[in-house]
């Protein structure tokens, strides 16, 4: 009797030992490239599943850092983590602004708040993970959104008659710039007199505002959107800078070009603008050129806060056509049930801004232009796909009827 209760606390040992982790973590276990990646990143152990992460910084811009995007590849089943990150490039963009999230399978995040924040420190910070449960870790900047995943959707969403897929060219790195096309394409409506409204995302770090964005085309695909797409066509470019997400890079492509900062209201120039930026705007101005110009731009953006659109008003949005820009800021917050846009407010339009996206297309065709920031503080996919729901039914109330 002795050796069996030996055996069965032995066995109940072992059991205890395996679902707290074979071993605690080590440098080994983490990798720093893949999906999402932070390019220039170095770790060394500080002590047992404790960390310090040095950051490396962005192409030609050594004051500002790439976001701490890793894998834990192996052995984390039961490990607590402590992460101390730090950059000591400057503080001109810091890493700890937003949340991050953690996964175990790249679909479902739960979020991980910094311990201090930048207003006590822009260049050194905490992560503190809860116990592990499962080997394989997933750790990206807001709600991440790795170009593998973006193709996954891309691939979803373009079985669907309504969607067509434009690859407008490759990125410096040979990754797809995509745009898509949603409109029905048997509507009796005439492509000249559908309302027409082009979103692109330029930071490829601000992942928050590219889950709103599929939301948006999620929501045009659903039947309650059958109306508003039978006159109207949506233009969508999830992530202008694709490269981004593997190397942690947060405003920049290949050539380190901040990715807002590359519109030219003068004109598409390959000689002067970044590359994936030139092809992206000729593509707009092309639009621009067609039967069914576009009457919006929206730029997607994040920053701190709930969804935070501010406005440009352009020709329609007066008395005479469609009612003031106020009206639509009125239906944005009739959909907002749940409150996950802040109100719609005027976006000046100033001199100094007339070559990054918003202040550009405005300058350029006189069209209404839209920068859509916020989000920062919707820490979940499902908020920030709903925030995007919310701006499209908005839209397809305001701009009702058909274009005359």
């Amino acid at each position: 009797m002795l050796r069996i209760g030996c055996s069965v606390v032995l066995v109940l040992a072992a059991i205890k030992a395996g679902m707290a982790g074979a071993a605690t973590l080590s440098v080994e276990d983490f990798t720093f490239e893949g999906p999402l990646g932070s390019q220039g990143a170095t770790i060394e152990k500080v002590g047992e599943n404790h960390f310090k992460v040095s950051l490396g910084a962005a192409p030609g811009h050594p004051d500002w850092n790439n976001r701490p995007q890793f894998t834990i590849f192996r052995n984390a089943t039961g490990n607590s983590l402590r992460l101390d990150v730090e950059f000591d490039g400057g503080a001109a963009y810091y890493f700890n602004e937003y949340a991050f999230s953690y996964s175990y399978d790249g679909e479902h995040w739960h979020p991980v708040h910094w311990q201090n924040g930048p207003k006590v420190d822009k260049q050194r910070d905490t992560l503190l993970f809860p116990q592990f449960e499962q080997d394989v870790v997933y750790v990206g900047h807001q709600v991440p959104m790795s170009y593998e995943k973006l193709q996954e959707l891309v691939s979803a969403w373009r079985k669907s008659p309504l969607v067509t897929v434009h690859v407008l060219g490759k990125s410096l790195e040979g990754r797809d710039l995509y745009r898509l096309e949603i409109t029905d394409p048997g509507s009796g409506v005439p492509r000249e007199k559908r309302w027409v409204h082009f979103f692109a995302n330029q930071h490829p770090g601000e992942h928050n505002s590219q889950w709103r964005m599929a939301g948006m085309i999620d929501w045009m695909l659903r039947d309650d959107a059958a109306d508003f797409r039978r006159r109207s066509i949506c233009h969508f470019v999830p992530m202008m800078s694709p490269d981004a997400p593997s190397k942690g890079w947060y405003r920049v492509n290949a050539q380190g070009c901040d990715m807002n900062r590359t519109y030219l209201y003068a004109g598409a120039d390959k000689a002067r603008q970044a590359y994936e930026a030139y092809i992206v705007q000729s593509d707009l101005e092309a639009l621009m050129a067609s039967e069914a110009p576009p009457v919006t731009v929206w730029s997607i953006h994040t920053w701190g806060g709930k969804t935070d659109p501010r406005i440009i008003a352009g020709p329609e949005m007066t008395e005479d056509g469609l009612g003031p820009w106020t009206r639509f800021r009125d239906l944005l917050e009739k959909h907002d049930v749940n409150d996950v846009v802040r109100t719609l407010e005027e976006w000046p339009l100033k001199e100094s801004s007339v070559n990054q996206w918003t202040e550009g297309a405005h300058t350029q065709f006189g069209i209404t232009a839209i920068l859509c920031e916020g989000g920062g503080a919707l820490y979940t996919q499902a908020e920030n796909v709903e925030s995007g729901e919310v701006i499209m039914k908005a839209i397809a109330d305001y701009y009702a009827g058909t274009r005359e």
